[in-house]
Parts: C-alpha cells; structure tokens; sequence
C-alpha cells in the first residue's frame, strides 16, 4: 500500500533503480488495458495515413505547440504564443546523456533570465500552499548529493532494450521514465516539463521501433490530460513510495492504468469529428497551396525533409 495519507514525507536516499524497476509486476487489468490502448493508437495512424504528409507534418507541429501551452499551464507558467512558435519543435536528437537533459531543461527554462540549467545542490520539495499560507509537502525530491547517482540509473533504464512488457511498450516505458524523473526532481524547477519532454522522446523512439519510422516530434502527447486531471495526477504520484523497502506495486499499477485513460482520452480526441475537421483544413490548404505554385520556405523543406514523413504511414 502507499505512504499514509498519500505523502511522502521522507528524505529520499539513493537506492539502486535497477532493483526498484524490477521489483515491478504488471496486474492483469495494466496488461489488457495496454493491449486496448495499443489497438487504439494503430486505428489513430490508419487515421492519419487518409492525409497527405505534409498534412500530417503540419497537424504534429501544432499538436506540439499545443502540448507545450498545456504543459506551461500545468506549471501554473504562462507562455505567450511566439515563444512556442520561435522554439525548434523538433527533436534534433532523441539520444539521451545528461547533457541532453539538461538542454530539454533549458527549452522549458528558456524565458527565465540567469537561470542555472545544471542538476540541483539544494533541497526540492513539492508542495502547495493553502489559504493560510500553510505548505503541504507532496514529496521531496532526491537529496542533491544522490542526483547524479540517480540520473546515471535513470538514463541507463531510459537506454535500455529488455524483454519485459514495461520494456517493450511505448505507452508504459514512457510512463516509467516520467514518474522516476518526477520523484528524482533534478532541477530546481521546470522538473515536471521537462519530464513531459522526456515522456514525448521515449515515446517517440519507441514508436520509430516499432513502426519502422523516423519521427523527430512525437505523435502523441499528454499535457491536456494532465492538466485537467491534475489534482488525481499528483495524488497517483504521492501514493508511490520512492524506496526500495516498500511494497507499491498496487499504486504504480494504478498510475500506469491512470496515464493510460489520458492516453486513450487524447486518442479519442485526435480521431475525433473535431480533429477530422482540423485536418481537412490542413488539406484544404495545402492543395491550395499547390494549385497557386506557391513555394515552400527553405525552413520549413528542410524540417519536412528532417521528419522523413514520406510514406512513414503507407509503406
């Protein structure tokens, strides 16, 4: 069972993530939802393949700028719209060392003026304040002499390529690498932003296995979800105890068949009647686009070219 009363209050140790993760046993009720949610996403991509690729190219361009005003808002941190639209939306590399996190956490973190993109040396909680100003401490994040040690764990398992389900899913691999980041807390803030950026590139990669693809944006995202769902988002996270000494196989089970409603929520969003909409939109601009002879930029060739979306859903 979880911590009492859903908080974490102790200081959090280094422990082996190894030995966490593997300690891991998937319900039977996770395993049939995964299989639900993975016949979910192919009827999504027989949906998108009725489109052109520049369609498509587009229509994962603004789902990511989409998800990125979701995710500030999650953070209670408004971002104007430019900001999105001057940021590379692309991966330009989905290999991942610590310098690759750290620049992720300068892409959230951009607009924050002397801001240091480096891991912690101060101690990070998370908490909330109520109307007496009294703070209700959540969980404390790794204690700052452990970061390194916990992050060398984490992109080891980010790395890896078992055979287990939680391996070999993109939908619960994902998941894993976004609730280890969370409870590790690297930064002393932009944590959970950057976490939703790791979610989308171990997600992402996976789906280039799998697929055969080339994808440098990802095809799915979740921060809408979350942000709606956000007080019970933060309870499954509590619920977690973050050591090796507990038993909490039951309250990560129940985190992973909760990212999975978010995600079979945001699947149903994408194929539904307003999402057609959206892209018969993009289609009809992009053959208007074709009959007026109007070149593209050079800017957005070489992204498109980048993507190689060329027959990534027809082949």
């Amino acid at each position: 069972m979880g911590p009492r009363n859903g908080v974490n209050l102790e200081r959090v140790k280094y422990f082996n993530l190894e030995e966490y993760i593997d300690r891991i046993s998937l319900s039977s009720d996770v395993l049939y939802h995964v299989e639900e949610t993975s016949k979910a996403f192919e009827e999504y991509i027989k949906f998108l393949s009725n489109y052109p690729d520049t369609v498509i190219l587009d229509h994962m361009i603004n789902s990511f700028r989409n998800e990125m005003d979701y995710s500030n808002k999650v953070e209670r941190h408004l971002i104007r719209p430019e900001e999105i639209q001057k940021n590379n939306v692309f991966f330009d590399s989905l290999a991942m060392n610590h310098q690759r996190i750290k620049q992720l956490h300068q892409f959230v973190q951009e607009d924050q003026d002397n801001f240091k993109y480096e891991y912690r040396e101060n101690e990070a909680r998370v908490s909330y304040f109520d109307e007496q100003g009294h703070e209700h401490i959540y969980w404390y994040g790794a204690e700052p002499e452990d970061i390194k040690k916990f992050m060398d764990d984490f992109i080891k398992f980010y790395k890896s390529r078992g055979l287990q389900m939680i391996d070999i899913s993109p939908f619960l691999k994902a998941a894993i690498c976004n609730l280890l980041f969370i409870r590790i807390h690297p930064f002393g803030d932009g944590n959970g932003r950057t976490a939703r950026l790791l979610y989308d590139m171990k997600f992402t990669e996976m789906i280039n296995r799998l697929y055969g693809t080339n994808l440098k944006i990802s095809p799915l995202h979740l921060s809408m979800s979350i942000y709606i769902n956000q007080p019970t988002y933060v309870k499954k996270i509590d619920n977690i105890y973050f050591d090796v000494e507990h038993d909490c196989n039951d309250e990560i089970n129940k985190f992973f068949d909760f990212l999975l409603n978010m995600t079979d929520e945001q699947l149903y969003y994408m194929t539904s009647d307003r999402s057609k909409e959206e892209l018969d939109l993009l289609l009809v601009g992009d053959i208007n686009r074709e009959a007026a002879d109007i070149p593209k930029c050079e800017e957005k060739v070489k992204e498109a070219s980048e993507m190689k979306l060329n027959k990534i859903f027809k082949g």
